[in-house]
């Protein structure tokens, strides 16, 4: 089981650092074949403000925080809600309902890539990127899809779109980790599958950030396209 977290953590961190996107996407589609949901879910959400620390040291330069000052205010005001189902809702449901936003993820990015549909920079758009992101990582620590919409949108290079989107990672997991601690959800007993996805974690982030810049994103993001729908039919079948 150990063995296991610690590869799905180490790949699913490699994926964000080279593309950007999709730790939690990966790590919660494929986590639940070893643990509960809620136990997925506290490694999850201390992996994720681990690899957001990371990530924003190094990316610090191109940081502009008028960019995800109000994505992540509002974020903060729906985690709450999508802890509150994580807590009281049974395995089976949750597992609907991730499944449901991996097709629902999938289904964004396709239509947006197809249609080449470009999100205005305001002020409603950034609130209602928020608003759901917080939903999403309430649940399963689930920031980047969302915000990666809004953020392609009005970053102006990829290395502020990335370091926008880590920092986003960072206080939403943040808040999340705070919030699973006051749950109980984070305790002794998850501290070798902690730590361990945390090092994972970290290892992958120092390869995957080397190759961010030389691998071609669009393959790598029709993958994962490709690769979420399968997850979400096995959660559902594996359920």
């Amino acid at each position: 089981m150990l063995l296991g977290v610690t590869a799905v953590n180490f790949a699913s961190a490699f994926f964000q650092a080279s593309s950007g996107f999709g730790y939690a996407l990966i790590a919660m589609a494929i986590m639940p074949q070893f643990l509960p949901m809620r136990d997925c879910s506290a490694i999850s959400a201390v992996t994720v403000v681990v690899i957001g620390l990371q990530m924003s040291l190094t990316l610090r330069k191109h940081l502009k925080l008028r960019i995800v000052l109000l994505p992540i205010l509002c974020c903060m005001l729906t985690i709450n809600v999508g802890l509150y189902i994580l807590m009281h809702f049974d395995e089976f449901t949750l597992r609907l309902i991730l499944a449901g936003l991996l097709f629902l993820v999938t289904g964004i990015f396709f239509y947006c890539r197809k249609r080449q549909i470009v999100i205005p920079n305001r002020w409603y758009s950034a609130a209602i990127a928020g608003l759901v992101t917080g939903l999403s990582t309430g649940m399963f620590n689930i920031v980047g899809p969302f915000l990666l919409i809004y953020y392609m949108n009005v970053c102006e290079d990829t290395l502020t779109m990335k370091a926008s989107l880590e920092f986003s990672f960072l206080l939403a997991g943040l808040y999340s980790m705070i919030m699973h601690i006051s749950y109980g959800n984070i305790r002794l007993e998850l501290l070798p599958a902690l730590t361990c996805s945390a090092v994972a974690a970290i290892m992958a982030g120092i390869i995957g950030l080397r190759v961010y810049q030389k691998i071609n994103k669009d393959k790598i993001a029709l993958m994962a396209y490709i690769l979420l729908p399968i997850m979400a039919v096995s959660l559902i079948v594996n359920g």
